[in-house]
């Protein structure tokens, strides 16, 4: 709690002081709690501490407790980010009502091994699903749909990762999350990955 507080603290001052130079309002950027989120207290603890939305990762929790959390998390003011690995958890978030989640990450990760996929084909596989086309049908496209895992790593069948991103862009993503895998790769790579988003 105390990183998320402090991080908070460090925007606040951020906006304040580029609102002093500018004067144009800027405010601070939303803090994204992610962490693996159980329980109601802990939504109660991150939004006290400063927290605008948290990541739930539908994998951890029975149907029913998805439900509770996103109906806390929307009364305490938290926006919820939901993260999926299968069908069946695509299936949970299509039961939630309008404006429970406002994202979705489909993510290239075992939740039984935590190890990433790293063709790519899970996360591929996921945008191009049945699942995902009744979720859209209910909740429209309203709910932007990310991909974590690997992205910017993972090559396509052409061998290259712009190729992957054009894959997943073509499937209906709308972004991607990247994390410390992208250290590992050649610098020139990853930026050509990173900008295949904006194209």
């Amino acid at each position: 709690m105390e990183d998320i507080t402090k991080a908070r603290e460090a925007l606040d001052a951020a906006a304040v002081a580029e609102s002093l130079n500018t004067d144009d309002g800027v405010v601070a950027p939303p803090v994204l709690a992610s962490d693996l989120l159980l329980y109601p207290y802990q939504l109660y603890k991150l939004r006290l501490a400063g927290a605008d939305a948290v990541t739930l990762v539908a994998g951890a929790l029975e149907s029913k407790d998805l439900l509770y959390l996103t109906k806390i998390a929307k009364t305490v003011q938290l926006q919820v980010v939901a993260s999926v690995t299968s069908e069946v958890q695509i299936d949970m978030l299509t039961k939630l009502g309008a404006g429970s989640i406002v994202a979705m990450v489909v993510s290239n990760r075992d939740l039984e091994t935590f190890d990433f996929d790293d063709s790519g084909e899970q996360a591929l596989s996921l945008l191009r699903s049945e699942a995902l086309a009744a979720f859209r049908e209910k909740h429209g496209d309203d709910v932007p749909i990310l991909v974590e895992g690997r992205v910017g790593i993972v090559e396509s069948a052409e061998g290259d990762s712009v190729a992957y991103v054009q894959a997943l862009k073509d499937a209906g993503a709308f972004g991607a999350i990247v994390g410390g895998g992208m250290a590992t790769v050649d610098e020139e790579e990853v930026a050509k990955s990173i900008a295949s988003w904006t194209v």
